[in-house]
């Protein structure tokens, strides 16, 4: 990886001072965003943006003491994890998001639930349903298609995904109370 972050650098003085900072920091910053996010798909995610920026803005590391580059490229890591957690919980909510749409179901409850956990266990909870729901929920909510677009994809009835939509937040409220998550 070092090789593809000095390819971002045009300057000699620039990339040598990358190449120590990278060294001295690497393993503190990835430890450091882990433990924000524990989960190692997302602090790579979180590291990989850190030193993105960080080769970005190298010319205001220079000339800094090593205390304070420290602090400056670790204040970068927290904000790119505290940036996945923002992230997460709004994916999260989009998903719980099966409030009184069409007057079909109210469960504002489950929203305000689901912006409480992980996105992981909704998204979980959602794929234990099976299809056809678990396809109709996710495209819905997760890449917010609408009901047209998922008859498209499916090659199905809109009447056909509606309801399949509307019996799977019913399902999925189901399970989200037996799970403990409601």
């Amino acid at each position: 990886m070092l090789t593809f972050y000095l390819s971002m650098l045009d300057n000699e003085t620039d990339k040598l001072n990358f190449e120590q900072i990278y060294i001295n920091y690497e393993k503190d910053i990835y430890r450091r965003v882990y433990k924000i996010l524990r989960s190692k798909e997302d602090t790579e995610d979180a590291v990989q943006e850190t030193w993105k920026s960080v080769c970005e803005h190298i010319s205001l590391l220079n000339g800094m003491s090593a205390e304070r580059k420290r602090a400056y490229i670790f204040g970068i890591a927290k904000n790119q994890a505290l940036s996945i957690i923002r992230k997460r919980k709004k994916e999260a909510l989009v998903m719980c998001d099966i409030g009184d749409i069409e007057g079909i179901i109210d469960d504002r409850e489950v929203y305000d639930a689901c912006g409480k956990f992980d996105i992981a266990a909704v998204r979980d909870c959602m794929e234990k349903l099976g299809e056809p729901y678990s396809d109709v929920l996710l495209y819905y909510y997760l890449h917010e298609h609408t009901i047209k677009e998922i008859a498209k994809i499916l090659n199905t009835n809109e009447n056909t995904v509606g309801s399949r939509l509307r019996r799977g937040r019913q399902k999925l409220i189901e399970l989200l109370e037996g799970e403990g998550i409601v």
